[in-house]
Order: structure tokens, then sequence, then C-alpha cells
């Protein structure tokens, strides 16, 4: 019962999606919901991927437009939250300040041009990559890559709360960083054995693996940085972890189909 009433207060906090209940919240449930991150992007995966195959198969819609719904919907379905806190990590870490004033740039509502330029560079250059991954790839890779891209971003999402501190006691990255334990980490690190798995019974396990081995290196990487350039963990370094895993991976597909045509 508190896996699933927790996987549903996922859907509520991170999504637009509609869940007519309300639930109490409190230390055991937030703990949940981190340990459901990858089950609930395995939801988003297959919202996205249900939606591709509708749209490739039954109607005239080109690689283009195609491509403007794989770039398009997953902002649409999280409401742009992830982007809010990229804009925010982006605009603190431009400012070139020592890591206090870092940390009250984050937590002011108004976003500066860095963080206007920074978002109109992550889009634009996404968009690249997931246009030129449809137009060169059949549609079932397309396909496995919409259902993992949202399971490693949350993988990323749960490492990062559960083994970076938090910059400061205060924000919605401390509410559920403070109650998670390091071993809670073996929950991230089962759904990379689970994928594994899956990806030898799918024939997909060239993708899980490079997927893998890119994820744990950006973990690694946001797990150093953060704490370098803001203290530690927040609810806007988060975002921007999603959001820039994300667009990595999208970059990894384009990388190798270039190499590949090469």
């Amino acid at each position: 019962m508190r896996f699933v009433k927790s996987f549903l207060l996922n859907i509520q906090f991170f999504t637009i999606l509609p869940v007519r209940k309300e639930f109490s919240l409190g230390k055991e449930e937030m703990r949940w919901m981190v340990r459901t991150f990858p089950l609930f992007g395995l939801c988003i995966g297959t919202l996205l991927t249900s939606g591709y195959v509708l749209l490739e198969s039954y109607t005239p819609m080109s690689p283009l437009a195609l491509s403007f719904y794989i770039w398009v919907m997953p902002i649409l379905l999280t409401g742009g939250i992830h982007l809010d806190g990229y804009m925010d990590a982006s605009d603190a870490y431009f400012s070139y300040r020592d890591l206090q004033k870092r940390l009250e740039i984050m937590k002011d509502p108004r976003i500066g041009a860095f963080g206007v330029l920074s978002l109109v560079i992550l889009l634009s250059s996404r968009f690249l990559f997931i246009y030129e991954s449809v137009h060169y790839s059949d549609t079932a890779t397309i396909c496995l890559i919409l259902m993992l891209i949202p399971i490693f971003s949350r993988i990323v999402m749960g490492a990062s709360l559960i083994l970076i501190p938090p910059a400061q006691k205060a924000g919605m990255g401390y509410s559920f960083s403070k109650y998670m334990k390091l071993n809670d980490i073996w929950w991230m690190l089962a759904s990379f054995i689970l994928i594994m798995v899956a990806g030898v019974f799918l024939n997909g396990h060239f993708i899980y693996a490079i997927f893998t081995v890119v994820t744990i290196g950006f973990v690694l990487f946001v797990y150093l940085k953060s704490k370098k350039w803001f203290g530690g963990m927040s609810g806007d370094t988060i975002g921007a972890s999603v959001e820039g895993i994300e667009s990595i991976l999208w970059m990894t597909i384009w990388l190798l189909l270039l190499f590949d045509m090469a």
C-alpha cells in the first residue's frame, strides 16, 4: 500500500496528471517516493512511447513533427518543473559569485539572462539530437530510447538525493534528502540491474549498457560538482541534473548514429 501511495504521490508532485486523492506526506512516504523514482520514470516512458507509436502508426506526421512531439511532451507532462530548476542553477553558476551568493540567486524566483540563454541552448541542442535520431533510427529503437531515458533520469534524481548532502537545510531537495539513508542507493542500483536484464531479453543490451555507463559517470560528475559549485544538493540542482542527463543521453544516441554513418 505504501509503495502504491508513494508512486501516486510522485505523479502528483512531478507531473500534471490528475490524481484526485489526498495523501498524507510523512517520513516514510517521502522515502518511498524516492525509492519508486525509477518506476515513476517507467510510467513517463510508457506514456511517451505509447503516444509516439500511435502518432507514427496512424497519422501522416513527418519525422520533424514526431521529433517535436518527443521534444515537447516531457515538458508538458512535468509542467516544466525540472527546467525551472535548470534555469535557476544556470543563473547561479554563471554568476561566478561565491557559494552563499549562488544559493541566494537560486532562491530568487526571477530568471536572469544566463538562465534564459542556457535554456535556449539546452532545448535547441536537444531538439537537434532528437530529430536526427528519429530521422536515422527505426521505430523500435526510438521506442526503446523513449522508455529508457525517463527511467535513467529519475535514477539520477534519486541517487542525487541519497548521495549528495544538501546545500542548506531548506527547500524541496532538503525535504526529501533528510529522510534518506545511504543504503537506499540499493534501490537505484537494483534498477540498473533490472534494466540490464531486460536489455538482454529485449535485444537492446548495447543501448542499455551505454546508457548505464553514461548515467553512472554523470552521477559522479554531479556528486563532485554540486558540492564544489553550490555547496551541495538543492531542488534546483536536482532539476538541472534531470534535464542534463536527458540531453546527454539523447546526445549519446546522436553521436552513435553519427559515427555509424561515418
